[in-house]
């Protein structure tokens, strides 16, 4: 192409131009185009695209979902389902109870109601409608019009007569066949809907015959749109004024036993910020904090899923583990559940490679957490454990008990701390030795990557089954410098040897927890702290910012909530609490795994019954009083072996027989019968005085 072409570029055709050399070119030319910046619309550029981009260009809306959200998986099907067979049961019970009540107000309306049809009929059959027309009538002095209103009237109330007169005798003689030929019982429902007809027709306006089993609360309302953009723009975020700016890419739906509204935010606003300000927005919906869980949204950072349940979570029945199912078994090498999320769905994470931090503030529930997380490798019959709990209430003695522990220690005295710093040790020499077996393993081309597999796991005699290693409230253990060095290198190397470390402690600071060792944790759990500091020591440097913060949780109330981070995404998790009953009844099957025998199968198999202690155990914190049928429903889930069919009737019976009187309790906006915790204790000082 001549360099004196002065032809505008967008009209040289792309052989004429030249490859030009970036070296040689000395001054920079300017490319000039009249192209414009922005796409054309679609619809102008059909006849240039190709098929496949037509037709494909056109689906950019997303499709709604075949099914709702809680029909997509089981776990949120049987939430659902729980939710409406409880209402069903509550609305049922509700109604049997008050039957005597409802037959009164239908012998006393069915009567009122039987006056006012005769009272209808007799004013069809006189025509009484047009008595105003015929006194118009007379009143205007035309005789004629008025005698032929008259003459209407009195042809009206003839064909009227009749067809009343027809209908009564047709409907006496269906009664008398219907007695003739119709089973009595038939008859009694017949008879009984034309009672309730009757009351229907007499009763007040103003008081119906049955009342609705629900009443209106301030635990839950319906999420509309309205409410979550007035509760969005409400929590001071910049750039979240204009309630118009934010967006539903899909309708408000149920989602397990609550509500979501996924939301797109305004251009420019996080999520992450709306996380971490959950305490304003559960202020703004006027809910517990409890109750309200934002999260960022799976398709952009900008979009927030607000999941809001239908009561606080603290209150929820957490779902069936599914380890205490008979013949239940688990790998270390698989994911085990271990608790469940504010939507009640399994929480599952493998323990291979795994190492654990959990830390929060005394009552938070950190010994339990550790503990489900320990239940579920138990099931796998390879795995050894090595614990020491230096809180010294024996929260793992059943471990020991059942034939698990190659070591144990328990306390805060030196033999005690002398023992868990020979765990660390020998987990550390442990892993020196693991490593050169499966050196060997590897080249025999039986450890891939260098890693402990399954089938090596469970190979006799190759040393390398799981060992898990709890160390409760460690920070008791590692200010020690070579325990603390120990315990690093530890977790570091046994990652891949199969050695599994669990750390729990209530001071999650760099004295009692050096950071070294934080770092190298990759499952963190956070339940209640005070604040930012405690939050981030644990879960990590800006966690907190992140709204990924276990501040929210409050110690007792919420204890075994925790923020756990090292799975797929930050999750809430409750871990599960089982009964006594059922964690023996776990480690009874553990110890038959391995073929031993637990020392509490040989006690006697019915248990010792003292409801006043059982019910002392089970009172909830704060509350004077209670009614019996939650008394009942504590009990059948404290001690089910022993309670499992009581009823409120059956506690108030035992109690009343030993002293405690039933008294009137309000809970929940009703008053029902029920017990002070004065004449709990009471009773028992009575009991202790009389042994005495």
């Amino acid at each position: 192409m001549s360099t004196t072409d002065e032809r505008p570029l967008h009209l040289i055709r792309s052989d004429e131009l030249e490859e030009f050399d970036a070296e040689v070119l000395t001054e920079p030319r300017e490319v000039e185009t009249t192209q414009p910046v922005d796409r054309p619309d679609e619809d102008d550029a059909l006849e240039v695209r190709p098929v496949y981009a037509t037709i494909t260009g056109r689906q950019d809306a997303a499709m709604r979902p075949i099914l709702p959200a809680w029909a997509r998986s089981r776990a949120d099907l049987e939430a659902a389902a729980r939710w409406w067979g409880g209402r069903i049961r509550h609305e049922v019970l509700y109604h049997l109870t008050r039957v005597p009540l409802y037959a009164g107000r239908v012998l006393l309306w069915a009567p009122i109601g039987a006056a006012r049809l005769i009272r209808m009929g007799w004013r069809w059959v006189i025509d009484a409608e047009q008595g105003q027309l015929r006194a118009q009538q007379a009143r205007s002095g035309d005789v004629h019009a008025f005698m032929q209103v008259k003459n209407s009237h009195k042809e009206q109330i003839r064909q009227r007569a009749l067809l009343a007169g027809g209908a009564l005798a047709g409907g006496a003689l269906a009664v008398r066949l219907g007695m003739h030929f119709t089973p009595v019982g038939w008859q009694i429902v017949a008879g009984a809907g034309l009672v309730a007809v009757l009351a229907r027709l007499g009763r007040p306006a103003d008081k119906p015959i049955v009342q609705g089993a629900m009443v209106t609360t301030t635990k839950y309302q319906r999420l509309t749109a309205e409410i979550v953009r007035g509760a969005l723009c409400s929590i001071s975020i910049s750039g979240l004024k204009d309630p118009a700016a934010i967006k539903f890419p899909q309708d408000i739906h149920r989602d397990g036993p609550g509500q979501l509204a996924r939301v797109n935010l305004p251009a420019g606003v996080e999520a992450a910020a709306v996380v971490g300000v959950r305490g304003k927005l559960s202020s703004a919906l006027r809910l517990p904090v409890d109750q309200v869980w934002p999260s960022v949204g799976p398709d952009h950072e900008g979009q927030l899923d607000l999941w809001v349940g239908y009561e606080p979570a603290s209150k929820m029945k957490p779902p069936t583990w599914s380890i205490v199912a008979d013949g239940a078994r688990t790998s270390v090498f698989e994911p085990t559940p271990f608790g469940a999320d504010q939507r009640q769905r399994p929480v599952s994470a493998p323990l291979f490679q795994r190492n654990w931090l959990i830390g929060g503030v005394p009552g938070s529930g950190k010994s339990f957490f550790a503990r489900a997380l320990a239940l579920g490798a138990a099931l796998d019959h390879t795995t050894e454990f090595k614990i020491a709990e230096f809180k010294g209430t024996g929260d793992f003695t059943d471990f020991y008990e059942a034939g698990l522990c190659s070591e144990y220690y328990c306390g805060v005295d030196d033999e005690a701390l002398e023992g868990g710093a020979r765990i660390i040790a020998w987990g550390l020499a442990e892993a020196e030795k693991r490593g050169k077996r499966i050196k060997k393993f590897r080249e025999k081309g039986l450890a891939p990557e260098g890693k402990v597999t399954p089938e090596l796991a469970a190979m006799p005699g190759s040393g390398l089954h799981p060992v898990v290693i709890i160390i409760d409230e460690a920070h008791e253990l590692l200010p020690d410098p070579e325990v603390a060095d120990a315990c690093e290198r530890l977790i570091r190397r046994g990652r891949a040897l199969n050695l599994i470390v669990i750390l729990a402690t209530q001071i999650p600071d760099a004295k009692s927890v050096p950071p070294n060792i934080t770092r190298c944790v990759t499952m963190r759990a956070c339940l209640a702290v005070r604040g930012h500091q405690e939050n981030d020591m644990i879960l990590g440097t800006g966690s907190y910012k992140a709204g990924i913060t276990g501040t929210a949780f409050r110690p007792e109330i919420d204890a075994g909530w925790a923020m756990v981070t090292g799975l797929r995404e930050p999750i809430a998790v409750r871990a599960q609490y089982p009964s006594e009953a059922n964690a023996k009844k776990i480690l009874a099957r553990a110890a038959q795994l391995r073929g031993g025998r637990v020392a509490w199968e040989q006690e006697d198999e019915a248990p010792r019954l003292d409801i006043l202690i059982d019910v002392q155990q089970v009172w909830p914190m704060g509350r004077t009083g209670v009614q019996w049928e939650q008394l009942a429903e504590l009990l059948r889930e404290f001690r089910p072996e022993a309670y499992g069919d009581v009823s409120a009737e059956s506690v108030s019976s035992l109690l009343r027989g030993l002293g405690v009187p039933s008294e009137n309790v309000k809970a929940g906006g009703l008053v029902l019968k029920g017990c002070k915790r004065t004449a709990i204790e009471a009773a028992l000082e009575q009991r202790e005085l009389t042994r005495g």
